[in-house]
């Protein structure tokens, strides 16, 4: 598994449409995954195959972007980007570093887990 360290945003870069609590609220649900209450969390299981650490940063009410690096498989990743979006997964991007890289969600996706090509998870 190849190791990620990015920034999650909503569409254009704008904030994520959900509030720090409905997001915590959704993270909380996943197996595993310790959430505090700055915004910081761990998600490990798998024996080691799952690893993600993440910071979740708010302002006026809404999530303006995540902080997540780890790595994991691609199915995981989804369900993390559901809990995170509220579903709506495929408006999200992605700013890879440390090369400050922006992609839409899909394109950063197809890199890092190339055998999904084409898989909407």
């Amino acid at each position: 598994m190849t190791p990620f360290h990015l920034y999650l945003y909503g569409p254009s870069r704008g904030a994520i449409d959900s509030s720090f609590e409905e997001l915590e609220g959704r993270l909380i649900m996943l197996p595993l995954l310790d959430f505090e209450p700055d915004g910081s969390f761990v998600w490990a299981r798998d024996a080691g195959q799952l690893q993600i650490f993440g910071m979740v940063y708010d302002a006026e009410g809404m999530v303006r972007y995540c902080d997540l690096q780890g790595r994991c498989l691609y199915q995981t990743w989804r369900e993390l980007c559901v809990a995170i979006a509220g579903g709506a997964c495929d408006r999200l991007e992605v700013m890879s570093l440390p090369d400050r890289q922006l992609q839409d969600l899909q394109t950063f996706e197809k890199n890092l887990w190339p055998e999904t090509s084409g898989s909407q998870g």
